[in-house]
């Protein structure tokens, strides 16, 4: 194999790769990635053998082949190149010659059969979407995934698309819950979907996570598809398969708190800045934070043996009932930080029920927090 190819088009293609190499595997030929040279473009692949991804660029083929190279040294020393162009040549023993204007090293690479077979998606039935409407989905549900993996069924987000053709993402790791469903004119599938996205999937945490990493929000159309146990997504020449959990999500309907008149209104900022000050009276070990609804306003208190205690009122727009419930601080923080608007709505039925949270501009998605004991 022989190409020449621009190194900062050759950069921008390594770095979507970056993510899935695998550097701790046990198989060393994880951390390479497969590049294939022919006609004129050169096309990349990487995976950790639960997510793959795929992705090309133009270059002059002067000779076609394959060949695997290690994805993080060779994005390294790419991305450092001061010339504008680069000649990649490997060897009969796949070792990979590189020359770029007064720089030149030779790479250990290894045969290409040695890589694992990736993903063929060109037949998947694909549908588009708003990329910054996906990505702004997995923002507001991300943080909740579990990272137990006794819990295999929590360690993703619950995706479906439902009878209205809205799109709806779940997740919760027990303590806290995020959910976003978008509205009807915001998706459009153009054709009969999958009857496993009509039940709902288990996307893994990592394959949102690189979808967030690698996706331009104002970039290509973005599509995704289903094929065998993988969820599918292309942006441009970037293909993204991700292996599907198996397990079933739980019915995230029974813990979702019923309206209430116990609902306050309230600055977000101000809500954050108190939070952050009172929890640093919290207890290292529970991370417990008092939070007590009355017309007079939220007051945040926090207590610890070996720290002190500390309380704060901030002003609230409140007509209901005191009420009161104890929160770990972290996943308060958590929601109040995923919330985009100036304002915020806290509904605290009791010191044993959930609480909801939402963004009071956007009824289509809330949160549920779990309280601890008082």
């Amino acid at each position: 194999m022989k190409i020449r190819i621009s190194s900062e088009a050759l950069a921008e293609e390594l770095y979507k790769l970056q993510g899935v190499v695998s550097q701790r595997s046990t198989l060393a030929i994880l951390s390479n990635a497969l590049l294939e040279a022919d006609g004129d473009t050169l096309t990349l692949h990487a995976t950790d053998l639960d997510i793959s991804v795929s992705t090309s660029c133009s270059c002059e083929v002067l000779e076609p082949g394959e060949v695997t190279l290690q994805a993080k040294s060779l994005f390294d020393i790419v991305k450092n190149l001061d010339g504008e162009s680069l000649e990649l040549e490997t060897e009969e023993n796949h070792w990979a010659n590189l020359d770029a204007g007064s720089v030149s090293c030779r790479i250990v690479g290894t045969h290409a059969d040695e890589f694992p077979n990736i993903q063929d998606t060109s037949a998947v039935e694909l549908f588009p979407i708003d990329a910054e409407l996906l990505l702004d989905m997995i923002d507001k549900t991300i943080f909740s995934i579990s990272t137990d993996d006794s819990r295999a069924n929590l360690t993703g987000a619950f995706f479906k698309v439902t009878e209205d053709d809205n799109l709806l993402m779940v997740s919760t790791d027990g303590h806290r819950l995020s959910k976003i469903e978008t509205g009807p004119e915001e998706f459009d599938p153009g054709a009969d979907i999958p009857e496993a996205l009509g039940e709902g999937i288990i996307i893994p945490r990592k394959g949102l996570a690189e979808l967030q990493r690698i996706v331009d929000p104002g970039g290509s159309e973005l599509s995704f598809g289903l094929i065998d146990n993988n969820i599918v997504f292309k942006s441009g020449p970037m293909s993204l398969a991700v292996r599907l959990i198996d397990g079933t999500f739980p019915d995230f309907t029974q813990v979702l708190p019923k309206e209430s008149d116990h609902r306050a209104y309230a600055e977000k900022s101000v809500v954050q800045d108190a939070l952050k000050f009172v929890s640093l009276f919290a207890s290292s070990k529970t991370h417990n934070v008092r939070l007590t609804l009355e017309q007079e306003g939220l007051e945040l208190y926090a207590s610890d043996p070996d720290r002190g205690e500390a309380k704060k009122v901030v002003p609230i727009d409140y007509d209901g009932q005191p009420v009161k419930a104890g929160f770990n601080f972290r996943y308060l923080k958590d929601v109040l930080s995923a919330i985009d608007g100036d304002s915020v709505s806290i509904e605290i039925i009791d010191t044993l029920s959930p609480t909801l949270v939402r963004d009071p501009n956007r009824d289509e998605m809330l949160f549920v927090v779990m309280p601890m004991r008082l």
